[in-house]
């Protein structure tokens, strides 16, 4: 089944394909989400050996989805994880093989060319 999430308006909408049409299944406030379509069935497992930094788009009780430069990455939860707030910047590593989650803040750089 494909997912997606989809943000405007200040709101989130969990969407399913059925039948090759998008319904959506549940609406929520987007928080600090920014506004556009998070395609998260696009998403990569995640790989074991390495650390990933990205927006968190979306979790259910088994799975997070994090949105990184490089796409979206999947990661497999335990039930007994407390994980922030939709659209936070977090750090998602495993450290002995365990879900490591750190709260992080986005670094700016400019680059200024002629």
């Amino acid at each position: 089944m494909k997912q997606r999430i989809l943000v405007m308006n200040g709101q989130r909408l969990i969407e399913n394909q059925i039948d090759g049409k998008w319904k959506t299944i549940k609406v929520t406030k987007a928080e600090s989400l920014k506004g556009g379509i998070y395609n998260i069935f696009m998403a990569k497992d995640a790989d074991k050996n390495e650390k990933s930094d990205g927006i968190l788009v979306h979790f259910t009780n088994s799975e997070l989805y994090l949105k990184t430069p490089f796409g979206f990455i999947k990661y497999d939860i335990p039930g007994d994880i407390k994980l922030p707030h939709i659209g936070s910047h977090i750090s998602v590593s495993y450290v002995e093989d365990k879900l490591s989650i750190q709260n992080t803040t986005i670094k700016h750089t400019h680059r200024h060319t002629l």
